[in-house]
């Protein structure tokens, strides 16, 4: 009939309330996930960065080989006698 104030529990405050409140296990458990996730990463992305830097030059070479610039054309001489040349 009455409320007893001793039956409820206080919130807990401060740092020792939140050191409390911390499941280590799940914590530990999580950060190691996170590291392996971590150390799976590092060599893909140390592999991917040469192949990015490649990339860029395949980009160029496959521009330079399009482009118009640099093709020569070579002139037939029609005119050629296919009999023997003499030297004297």
């Amino acid at each position: 009939m009455f409320n007893n104030p001793y039956l409820y529990t206080a919130p807990s405050f401060g740092i020792r309330g939140f050191l409390r409140g911390i499941n280590w296990s799940n914590m530990l458990t999580n950060t190691s996930k996170t590291l392996n996730v971590i150390n799976q990463a590092i060599p893909i992305v140390s592999q991917f960065k040469p192949i990015m830097n490649n990339a860029k030059t395949i980009y160029k070479i496959a521009g330079a080989i399009n482009s118009n610039d640099h093709i020569q054309e070579e002139k037939i001489n029609n005119n050629t006698n296919n009999g023997p040349i003499f030297f004297i």
